[in-house]
């Protein structure tokens, strides 16, 4: 019953997410990148394929341990996210006419961007949601998937709804877009009577050992990574994975300015991964096994739909 409700929770988000567009963002600064912009305007760069057709090797921004996204399965890089960029790497050679080397270089959500602008990675794959903010210092490919901010509590917690954690501790991952949801925007709003005591984790595994430790009331993110985290719990039944309602986003791939070429192909490869049936095999592989819905609610769909390009 409770496997049931919580497919049920999903599914709902997944459809008002239909509703809105499927396109309702977030915002979030970014310390540090803000105003390069102007600077990087100056003089013309080196776009992102002609610094990889240069250098021979295709730099990969890949997450450690964020499942279903991208982790490390016997320190071997693995994942949803994962997979389409190695397509894309494929895409690459196939293009270039020439061997690419593909090095993985670990990031994390707070220095998924910094690396990305100072060109220690071409391009990080991992569950990046567009934000208006991050939209100023980068460029994104279409979206990849769809989905929303959920929370993560013990089963038998008090907390059931947004409201609920009113002058909370909550955890979330530092770099992400969750410390102004719930510091600013869902107070501003009257949601949240009282401020929360918002703690930011590296990776979302300390994150889990803080709430298993009792140091934090919730932790919150993205609902498909929390699912995993409950997955990855000795005992699952022990925590409850809810949605609140607060929002819904898009998912995408962000790659440096300026390089348009890079992204027609990023696109491209997204495109031909939808079409081909490829996306749906990658959900059921990295998905399902976390407790999302075997078969795809409208929303999904409705992303494979605008992901298959006419002619």
């Amino acid at each position: 019953m409770a496997e049931q409700k919580k497919k049920e929770s999903f599914e709902t988000t997944r459809r008002s997410m239909l509703k809105a567009g499927a396109l309702g963002l977030g915002s979030l600064l970014v310390p540090g990148v803000v105003g390069t912009r102007k600077a990087a305007a100056a003089a013309p760069q080196e776009t992102t394929i002609d610094r990889i057709k240069r250098t021979g090797a295709f730099n990969l921004g890949a997450r450690e341990a964020d499942p279903p996204y991208g982790y490390l399965d016997k320190q071997k890089n693995v994942g949803f996210s994962t997979e389409i960029a190695e397509k894309v790497h494929e895409r690459l050679e196939k293009e270039l006419k020439t061997s690419i080397k593909i090095n993985y270089i670990a990031v994390t959500g707070r220095t998924r961007i910094p690396l990305l602008l100072n060109n220690t990675i071409d391009m990080e794959a991992g569950a990046t949601v567009i934000t208006k903010e991050r939209d100023k210092v980068v460029d994104f490919s279409i979206p990849f998937f769809l989905t929303a901010t959920f929370i993560l509590v013990p089963a038998d917690s008090p907390i059931k709804k947004a409201a609920d954690l009113s002058g909370r501790r909550i955890g979330g991952h530092r770099g992400g877009l969750e410390e102004m949801l719930y510091t600013k925007k869902l107070q501003k709003e009257g949601v949240l009577k009282t401020p929360v005591k918002f703690i930011g984790f590296e990776n979302h595994s300390e994150g889990l050992t803080a709430l298993q430790g009792g140091s934090i009331d919730a932790y919150t993110s993205d609902g498909p990574l929390l699912y995993g985290l409950q997955r990855s719990t000795p005992d699952p039944s022990k925590w409850r994975v809810f949605d609140p309602g607060v929002n819904a986003f898009a998912q995408a791939f962000p790659i440096r300015e300026n390089s348009s070429g890079f992204a027609n192909l990023i696109n491209s490869t997204i495109v031909e991964i939808c079409e081909s049936g490829r996306w749906q095999e990658l959900y059921q592989k990295y998905f399902v096994p976390v407790g999302l819905p075997k078969e795809l609610d409208d929303t999904l769909k409705f992303l494979l739909r605008i992901n298959s390009w006419p002619e």
